[in-house]
């Protein structure tokens, strides 16, 4: 990143997605690296009862709020202003049908501008992070959300989105926090609705392409999940190359077992619930592309909304 100031000011960049919300403080160094100040994730299920109702519950939108008022309060301590800080949303924004009076609640109580980003902008942004971390720009990127599942790549000049994602695909055909599933099937037709929607992403296309990358809380849960680890580790399954077959299995494998046992397993507690539907769209995707492996990266959107913040900023 030519032009550069020399230890920039420090940016945030607030994801709100469907079952996380996201900052990322940054600045960069005399080379135009990311170095990262705070890297925080908060389980709000901002999205639980979108796929039954059509819109935001109380208790989703309260707890998104209560995560939003303690990013404020950091960013505070930091001396980080309005000017230097992007909040957007994605699925359970674009999608609910009292987004605009939750928007201007969060506005009120916390000063952030939500900033409700289109199924392009969201794919765009998370290939401009996984290419910003190294990645050449032909690289493909499937990204598998709480509310929907984008796919990007060419340079980000390809981008897809289906309206399918974990915590959706999971209030749906399983039932979500206790709650009866929406409709009958099953795991099964779980399945089958991953299966379908993602059938829209173009066929084979990962034979064309240098890498795949998955990115998000999915992907890096089944890295620890398939490098066996102890304990859930995001940093050292950063970069893992995992099989498409893991997806598969281990989605199949969790959902048999009771909520309690999987949590045994060196992946997210506050994910459990949500994490056999979450891969099975990774599944779906990866044999839709006809991709043998991909890499998984957790860093996601809010490090492409990082850096487009910092380069705005440069002299």
């Amino acid at each position: 990143m030519a032009g550069m100031p020399s230890h920039s000011t420090p940016v945030a960049a607030i994801d709100l997605g469907t079952n996380t919300a996201l900052m990322l403080l940054a600045r960069l160094d005399s080379s135009g690296r990311l170095l990262v100040m705070e890297d925080l994730c908060e389980t709000t299920r901002l999205g639980a009862g979108l796929a039954r109702s059509g819109g935001l519950c109380e208790a989703g939108m309260r707890r998104a709020l209560e995560a939003l008022l303690r990013f404020a309060a950091l960013l505070d301590e930091h001396g980080v202003d309005g000017a230097s800080c992007r909040v957007v949303a994605t699925a359970v924004l674009r999608r609910a049908n009292n987004s605009e009076p939750f928007i201007a609640q969060v506005a009120r109580e916390t000063g952030f501008q939500v900033e409700v980003i289109s199924e392009a902008d969201e794919a765009r942004l998370g290939h401009q992070a996984v290419v910003g971390e190294g990645f050449g720009a032909e690289t493909l990127i499937v990204d598998v959300g709480g509310g929907s599942t984008e796919l990007a790549g060419r340079a980000g000049a390809l981008r897809f989105s289906v309206p399918v994602g974990a915590v959706v695909l999971t209030e749906l055909y399983l039932g979500l926090d206790g709650a009866p599933p929406v409709e009958s099937g099953g795991f099964s037709a779980l399945w089958d609705r991953a299966e379908r929607e993602l059938s829209s992403f173009p066929s084979g296309l990962a034979r064309k392409a240098p890498e795949v990358v998955c990115l998000g809380g999915t992907a890096t849960n089944l890295a620890c999940l398939d490098l066996r680890l102890a304990t859930f580790d995001p940093k050292r399954a950063e970069g893992h190359r995992f099989p498409r077959s893991a997806a598969r299995e281990w989605a199949l494998r969790l959902h048999n077992l009771p909520l309690k046992q999987r949590r045994l397993l060196p992946i997210e507690a506050d994910r459990a619930e949500i994490l056999p539907a979450g891969l099975a769209c990774v599944a779906a995707a990866l044999t839709q592309l006809q991709a043998q492996t991909a890499r998984v990266s957790g860093k996601g959107i809010r490090y492409g909304v990082a850096r487009e913040l910092l380069l705005k900023s440069a002299p």
